[in-house]
């Protein structure tokens, strides 16, 4: 049975456990890379003479452990600091690292120690969470095609470096040129990769270790949701035309009308003028009491070493519970600036679980028996325009104001890191938020489900008069993000739909609910294939068009759908855009079930944390979620 780490062993907070060392020097950065080369290959060679299952594993996982320990603190510089010698310093260890982890994962010698490993003779002897983990290693290693014959590996190797160039000229063309062309090639490449891979679609390949797992499944959930707030979003559509006469009556209602309704509906939402209550300083009290009610959590401001405050608008925070003691630590840059390739997200520099102390010692490095946790959260706050500063010159917090999309992401992305600090295992590789989106997102969007509630609001949301935000207004913006939420959920149903599409076998097939159906049966549709919708922009906007009609009563347009593609999601987590869908509606679940009532309730903050968010992703996300709700998430009509 997974039992968390920090429900194990009390620490006493120290200071040290905070430091950001690799920040000490650009060269520290080469010289952190060099070193943990030079230690994955001591480790390696431990592999060649006798030893246990146990230890197999554990040599693995603290290869892994070192290089990740190298290769995510030179992902958080090269995005977050503002020095180009300092990023440039970490883009050459960073690049030095990842071609020896490329190496690593192309090695046969090390996918047969994972298959020996995995054998079913052999996992009876290891427990839930070091299988899971081999599972996962070896999974990750068939991505690179370690199991075909050489002449097939290297052309997955190929494929694997022109799909991430494509991928990364996609989002650069985003916005700026046309991206369609790009699109098209980088999809190609991803089909062509899967098939290589002996997958019937590059979606197959994605889905694997996510809740749903199956094209099969997410097509049953997204027609199950279709089918639920269709009728929902129909009546919102007449209340559209009715009462607000934005849409004529013998207009379709079509997508691109849809984006202009959400225009104005973010108008009057300012039109609340908010933000006069949620300075930059209220929002952060407002995690706090959160942290503190909610789960008995201390963020402690921690003094920083002159070379960690990369930027003088950083702090860093300390997270202590009244009963498990220090937990991890938690960077926090919450201001815009140029310098910053990452505006607003989470990121982790070190994951929390227990190093393999005996191993390291065979190869000369002593480590702790426990790591924790350091991860950044960094938001956008002072985008719209000049900021104020304070009389050191740094952003204030006092009289910064945030606007409320921006107050929704700090919490977000706060939900990330608090899973993160959460969620430490025996195993760094399935520490924090390292689990299937469909799983991950659920514990972020919960938290700004708080931000609904006027008793948790008004503990810190004040004017610059100290005047307590109106229970009203936190009501009346509920209200106003709720007012439309069938149609937004049909927006969401669209792009997932066409997600999964464009990612799915040839020919390219579309599903939807079968009318009148009181079984959730559904429907498919044929369209073809890539060639039969030409080469250009137009082409691939009817495609899309085809794909989404059936899903919404929206009714879609090429213009439409091409300006609502997230290119982002569609680069970066293909084939799983239907996971934020999945998880918010988890979250709404969590809330409506054990928080709306009482949104400060620190029995149900104790069983979230001890129960879901401590196993990190080393828990089965289904059955962890099924026992904490109670519910049969195979029951779709009934919990969704």
């Amino acid at each position: 049975m997974l039992r968390a780490i920090s429900r194990r062993l009390c620490v006493g907070f120290d200071e040290r456990h905070t430091r950001l060392a690799f920040l000490e020097s650009p060269e520290a950065l080469k010289e952190g890379s060099r070193k943990a080369i030079s230690v994955c290959q001591a480790l390696h060679n431990l592999l060649g003479g006798p030893i246990s299952l146990q230890h197999r594993h554990d040599v693995l996982d603290s290869m892994s452990n070192t290089l990740c320990r190298v290769l995510d603190p030179c992902e958080f510089v090269r995005h977050m600091h503002p020095d180009v010698v300092y990023t440039h310093a970490a883009q050459e260890a960073f690049t030095e690292a990842h071609t020896y982890m490329c190496e690593l994962n192309t090695s046969s010698f090390l996918y047969e120690q994972l298959k020996i490993l995995a054998d079913p003779k052999n996992r009876t002897e290891l427990d839930a969470e070091t299988n899971k983990n081999v599972a996962q290693l070896k999974r990750d290693m068939e991505s690179n095609g370690i199991h075909l014959p050489d002449e097939k590996r290297k052309l997955v190797m190929d494929l694997n470096v022109e799909k991430e160039n494509i991928s990364a000229q996609f989002l650069q063309k985003a916005g700026k040129q046309n991206p369609y062309g790009t699109l098209r090639s980088l999809l190609r490449s991803r089909n062509k990769l899967s098939k290589l891979l002996e997958y019937d679609s590059f979606a197959q390949q994605q889905l694997r270790g996510t809740i749903l797992d199956s094209q099969e499944k997410v097509w049953h959930f997204l027609c199950a949701v279709s089918k639920k707030y269709s009728p929902m979003a129909v009546e919102e559509i007449q209340y559209l035309r009715k009462f607000q006469g934005l849409v004529k009556s013998a207009e379709d209602f079509t997508d691109e009308v849809r984006a202009r309704l959400t225009h104005s509906q973010r108008q009057e939402m300012e039109s609340l003028n908010l933000e006069e209550y949620f300075s930059v300083a209220n929002c952060w009290k407002g995690v706090e009491i959160l942290c503190h009610r909610v789960f008995g959590l201390q963020l402690k401001a921690v003094k920083m070493e002159p070379y960690e405050q990369f930027h003088e608008d950083v702090r860093k925070y300390a997270v202590l519970h009244e009963a498990d003691g220090f937990l991890g630590t938690i960077v926090v840059d919450l201001f815009a600036r140029n310098s910053k390739a990452c505006q607003a997200g989470h990121m982790t520099i070190q994951l929390g679980c227990r190093p393999h102390v005996e191993v390291m010692k065979k190869v000369g490095v002593d480590v702790p028996v426990r790591q924790f946790p350091i991860v950044v959260l960094t938001c956008n706050a002072g985008s719209s325009g000049p900021r104020p500063l304070s009389s050191i010159g740094t952003s204030c917090w006092d009289t910064t104001l945030m606007h409320m999309n921006e107050v929704t992401t700090l919490f977000h992305e706060f939900g990330h890191a608090i899973h993160s600090i959460f969620g430490q295992t025996s195993v760094q590789n399935l520490a924090g938020t390292r689990s299937s989106i469909d799983f991950v997102e659920t514990f972020s969007q919960l938290f700004e489900h708080f931000l609904s509630s006027p008793e948790f609001v008004q503990l810190f949301a004040k004017n610059s008069s100290n005047n307590t935000i109106p229970k009203e207004k936190v009501i009346k913006y509920a209200e106003m993000r709720s007012k439309l939420r069938a149609l937004e959920i049909m927006d969401q149903v669209v792009m997932s739909g066409i997600d999964q599409a464009l990612h799915g076998p040839e020919p390219i097939r579309t599903y939807f609910p079968k009318p009148d159906s009181v079984k959730g049966e559904i429907v498919k549709s044929v369209l073809g294939n890539y060639d039969d919708f030409g080469n250009g922009m137009l082409g691939l906007g009817e495609l899309m068009v085809k794909i989404a009609k059936p899903l919404s009563p929206i009714t879609p347009t090429v213009r439409g759908v091409l300006k609502s593609l997230s290119f982002e999601h569609m680069s970066s987590y293909p084939a799983n855009y239907y996971g934020y869908l999945y998880s918010a509606v988890f979250a709404k679940r969590i809330w409506d079930k054990f928080f709306v009532g009482d949104p400060l309730n620190r029995k149900e903050g104790d069983r979230l944390r001890q129960e879901v968010m401590c196993f990190g992703g080393a828990c089965d996300p289904k059955a962890t979620l099924q026992a904490y709700l109670g519910e049969d998430l195979d029951d779709l009509e009934v919990w969704i």
